[in-house]
């Protein structure tokens, strides 16, 4: 007798006729049209003879082993890849100062004009980092992330701390979050040599007058801004993020357009819920629906080739060594929790360990349990924990699971493009 498999939780059907059914497992990323007949025969089953159904379901993680607790595989998977990331993730507000005032902005309550990360906090910071790399002996580089306010407005600390990391024989990159005003060639260049060589993040929140409105700034720094991603993208390695709210989702499409067609940027583009960290700052102008945000998510679908649908591991603040750096030199658990006072763990000038996350809600098992009947925990892991925990931000799952199976059908018909472009012998 055969070994005894059962269908997997994590398929999906993504698409349904009389003849054939598009199914995909989220675990294993794979995706296949099988006849309907061969579908019934394992749908919902959880006694499948695999002498009865051909191999290659089993191969594709559409049936596993009766004996496969496939919930405790997630949770295995996840553990051995944060063992195997070793490396250190620091996130550093460098100062809560910034050029703009954004509506949404979850720092809100505390921007402040003259709250600048100091020489001597920056110093604590590199010995804290130091420390942890002696203790871990870390194999691969230390990933800074640098907030502000604006962290350009904080320049000499951003090549204070660079330098400082350097001296001490620390291997580091940088990825950057910027409002892109103040960005100019000069300054990319300069970052470029202190280490910013992953990602630099800049929002667009719609056109001119949309962006002014949301930013509390003049409509000409839309233009400068736009100005400065099209003679920087060459230096720096741009993400462009569409913040889609009520007041711009209109603009999405407009917007691509202009960056694409008018000033030639070619940097990635993606979109993104304004999800309001603090809903105190919840206003008409930041609200949105999943549905409206799935709209001005699809335009973009329509712009890009969408060429794969990635497992995650969980956001950056369940990694084990995680640190989230105030400027005062305050250490949160997660970025998005910054200035609040309830939520200071410690402060790197007296903490030399790793911050304790076990049953906390950045503890992975526990989000993995409590999503155990969810068909997208492995390309999803529970989202946001601030947002789910924190805020009670509802991740939605029905209407997550219909965008998926979009994404799906997107990614083949993309597929199917790249293949007949290739067939006809273009690039």
């Amino acid at each position: 007798m055969s070994e005894l498999y059962k269908y997997s939780q994590f398929n999906i059907v993504a698409r349904e006729d009389k003849d054939k059914v598009l199914l995909y497992n989220t675990r294993s990323l794979n995706y296949m049209y099988l006849d309907k007949c061969d579908f019934d025969d394992i749908n919902g089953k959880s006694c499948i003879d695999l002498g009865d159904v051909p191999v290659w379901m089993a191969d594709k993680g559409f049936i596993v082993p009766v004996s496969t607790d496939e919930i405790q595989k997630i949770k295995d998977e996840v553990q051995e890849h944060l063992e195997e990331a070793d490396f250190m993730f620091v996130s550093i507000f460098l100062t809560l100062a910034c050029n703009y005032s954004c509506v949404y902005c979850f720092e809100k309550e505390q921007l402040c004009q003259t709250d600048h990360m100091t020489e001597e906090i920056a110093e604590a910071l590199v010995d804290f980092i130091r420390m942890r790399c002696e203790e871990q002996k870390f194999t691969k580089k230390v990933k800074l992330k640098l907030f502000g306010g604006e962290p350009l407005l904080n320049m000499p600390i951003i090549r204070f701390i660079s330098n400082r990391l350097r001296s001490n024989n620390i291997d580091f990159s940088a990825k950057l979050y910027t409002n892109g005003r103040l960005l100019d060639r000069e300054t990319a260049l300069t970052l470029r040599e202190l280490g910013v060589t992953d990602e630099v993040v800049i929002p667009l929140d719609g056109l001119s007058k949309v962006y002014s409105k949301l930013k509390n700034c003049r409509e000409e720094d839309f233009y400068a801004t736009v100005q400065n991603i099209k003679d920087v993208e060459e230096i720096l390695k741009l993400e462009l993020h569409i913040n889609v709210s009520e007041a711009s989702k209109e603009d999405v499409e407009p917007l691509i357009n202009l960056l694409r067609d008018k000033y030639k940027i070619k940097s990635s583009i993606k979109t993104v819920n304004v999800a309001p960290q603090n809903t105190d700052t919840v206003t008409d102008y930041n609200s949105i629906s999943f549905d409206e945000f799935q709209k001005a998510s699809d335009i973009l679908m329509t712009k890009v080739r969408l060429t794969s649908i990635r497992r995650t591991y969980g956001c950056e603040a369940r990694h084990p060594e995680y640190y989230v750096v105030g400027t005062k030199g305050e250490l949160y658990v997660c970025e998005h929790l910054i200035g609040q006072e309830k939520y200071i763990v410690g402060n790197i000038r007296n903490q030399s360990g790793r911050i304790n996350r076990t049953g906390t809600i950045w503890d992975n098992n526990r989000v993995i349990d409590e999503c155990e009947d969810c068909p997208l925990i492995p390309i999803c892991l529970g989202q946001c924990s601030s947002q789910r925990y924190i805020d009670n931000i509802d991740c939605e799952r029905d209407k997550r699971i219909e965008s998926t199976k979009k994404r799906l059908i997107r990614l083949i018909e993309n597929r199917a493009r790249v293949e007949e472009d290739a067939d006809r012998g273009i690039c």
